[in-house]
């Protein structure tokens, strides 16, 4: 059909020539990318104009003057050559414009095209075009794929990303085979979105390029699809990449006004979905709570040609479900009272227990993954453990095979995860490697902040703790945290003074508590024989309830102390009289500002109050609010 109206459209115009076979304006002879800009301009106008019926939804924007903001880095902007701008019910103006033909940027574009001489294309030309995908994902959160052309005087090659990956097309003559090239404009800058990659089932009611409401279709628990009701200014989170999970999730309300969390995210074929842990995780304290499920949204092989490899090693069948829970509070991150914080912590590791008796072992412990319950939650919901996509079904206390690449982030990753590629006998992923993670969140709280809505600037910076776990290689960050948890502690590696002494001696009592168990781990992992080694796991995981129990004792203590009087005081540090050091004294100092540690002996020590370290010079720079996974 598509192509018997291109036929036509170019017989019924001057576009193009059937007797040369050429499209009649674009040269053969440019000397220049900027000699090809107009006569496609004219060409793409053409064909959108001819057939297609956007009623004037779309049109074709000289974009080569214009700044893209890139969502993720305001700093960094783009300037596609060609765009075809959109209005309807995925697309809003660029932020910070407010003039419905005032501006083009990646929040309201059908696609966008590059425009250059066959001479100078190279492949790097094609894989740019991945720039502009990324960020019109980005912006348009409810794309499910993304594309865009390279056009030259004689060719055109199209890219194509979805949360499996790319990819790109050979050549295509454009002279040669113009319907396809125009079916390719067509399919580009379609007024149907679907066609376009964008998900329908979330709708946007935009007025003066603005969104201001909106809803998202899914089923309910009786298998019924329904809307719930988005708000446009309470948007939760979107995964800042293409290629995987792609998590996105959406704030939503039912026809109640109950508050509700709909999270999208991709899967491999392989992997169980979240919703299946969900589901044995309901009526579990100190868990997310499932309400519905829709299991197959969408599929990315479903988005590639039958001529596409399906068998290619670097590609994998992702598919997207759509999970309905309940709203939590905010993330750990956002604490306001030291209380609040430890005692969402100590839930949260309740909660991780209740999954564990579930048959379900998270693996991805971290600080993102864990929320405060709702106002009146009560002891054993007021931290809720979220984002079970990485976890597993278990029989035990671990898994039953060790995977290829281990899950959760480096920051946060065991002793025994993070050095899965060393000389040691890799292991299953057990729960003792989650508790250890629950430690490393502990330290982020200490180390990562210096008040309520204020992380630390140089945290992650230099030397300091944090930076060393997150930023080094991860053999190098292994060795660091086993340092940390046998040598230092927060009594030697001082955090910053906003937090009290019931924090501090939580994380010294917990440091401690660890040490024997990762001791343990760590024996099980020079262990060469299965069967010494799987008497020494059964011997290590016996005590399995009593970890836990000890653990959430060690939290309760704290939290009867944050309570009194002063509880939560910042901590002061004792003047001392000076003194004189013998030449032989050493000692440990840390840095009131910062807390990082430094050796040092007599030559230093009596000015080292007055004299930052090098350290502390540092150019300070945030943590992310997101950390990268490994998997």
């Amino acid at each position: 059909m598509i192509s018997r109206l291109s036929t036509n459209l170019l017989a019924a115009t001057s576009l193009y020539d059937y007797g040369s076979n050429a499209w009649t304006d674009i040269p053969c002879d440019a000397q220049g990318d900027e000699d090809l800009h107009g006569p496609f301009m004219k060409v793409i106008n053409g064909v959108l104009e001819g057939l297609g019926n956007s009623k004037g939804t779309r049109d074709v924007v000289d974009s080569r003057a214009m700044i893209f903001r890139h969502r993720d880095d305001s700093a960094q902007v783009s300037s596609p050559h060609i765009a075809v701008r959109a209005t309807g019910p995925s697309f809003e103006l660029p932020k910070g414009q407010y003039s419905e033909h005032a501006s083009v940027g990646f929040s309201n574009v059908a696609s966008v095209f590059n425009v250059k001489r066959e001479a100078t294309i190279t492949e790097d030309d094609v894989d740019h075009l991945a720039v502009y995908t990324r960020q019109i994902f980005f912006c348009q959160k409810n794309r499910l794929f993304s594309r865009s052309l390279l056009l030259s005087e004689s060719r055109v090659r199209l890219l194509h990303c979805d949360r499996s990956g790319a990819y790109k097309t050979t050549a295509i003559d454009i002279h040669e085979d113009p319907c396809t090239f125009v079916r390719l404009v067509l399919g580009l800058s379609s007024p149907r979105e679907t066609v376009l990659g964008l998900d329908t089932n979330i709708q946007w009611t935009v007025k003066h390029g603005r969104r201001v409401a909106g809803t998202i279709a899914t089923l309910n628990a009786s298998g019924r699809r329904i809307k719930y009701k988005l708000d446009p200014d309470s948007f939760c989170f979107a995964a800042q990449t293409v290629r995987g999970r792609g998590t996105v999730c959406w704030n939503a309300e039912n026809k109640d006004g109950k508050r509700i969390l709909i999270k999208d995210a991709w899967r491999t074929d392989p992997q169980v979905p979240e919703y299946a842990f969900l589901e044995r995780a309901k009526g579990l304290e100190g868990v997310v709570q499932l309400l519905a499920h829709e299991g197959s949204v969408a599929r990315t092989s479903a988005f590639r040609p039958d001529c596409f490899d399906f068998n290619s090693d670097d590609f994998y069948n992702r598919t997207m479900s759509r999970v309905t829970m309940v709203r939590c509070g905010a993330s750990l991150s956002q604490f306001t009272s030291q209380f609040q914080a430890i005692a969402a912590l100590r839930d949260a590791i309740q909660g991780h227990l209740n999954l564990l008796k579930a048959g379900v072992l998270h693996r991805d412990v971290s600080m993102d993954n864990i929320l405060f319950g709702d106002d009146e939650a009560t002891v054993g919901n007021r931290g809720v453990v979220i984002d079970l996509d990485m976890a597993i079904m278990v029989k035990g206390p671990s898994a039953d095979v060790i995977t290829e690449l281990p899950a959760g982030t480096q920051l946060y990753q065991s002793i025994s995860v993070l050095d899965y590629k060393g000389e040691l006998v890799p292991v299953p992923h057990d729960y003792l490697d989650d508790l250890e993670s629950f430690f490393y969140i502990l330290c982020h709280l200490l180390y990562g902040y210096e008040g309520f809505d204020r992380p630390a600037p140089a945290a992650f910076t230099g030397m300091k703790v944090l930076a060393l776990w997150e930023n080094m290689p991860a053999e190098a960050a292994t060795n660091m945290k086993l340092r940390y948890i046998e040598l230092e502690g927060p009594n030697i590696n001082k955090p910053p003074l906003f937090w009290s002494t019931a924090c501090i001696k939580l994380c010294d009592s917990l440091r401690r508590y660890l040490l024997p168990l990762i001791d343990g781990k760590i024996k099980l992992r020079v262990t060469r024989d299965d069967v010494e080694r799987g008497a020494r796991a059964k011997e290590l995981h016996k005590d399995l309830e009593e970890h836990y129990s000890d653990i959430i004792a060690l939290f309760d203590v704290a939290l009867e102390e944050l309570p009194k009087p002063g509880g939560e005081d910042p901590r002061v540090l004792p003047i001392r009289a000076p003194v004189t050091p013998s030449s032989s004294e050493a000692s440990y100092e840390s840095t009131e500002s910062s807390g990082s540690t430094r050796y040092s002996g007599s030559s230093n020590s009596a000015s080292s109050s007055a004299k930052r370290s090098s350290d502390d010079l540092e150019d300070a720079e945030s943590s992310p609010p997101k950390r990268q996974r490994s998997v």
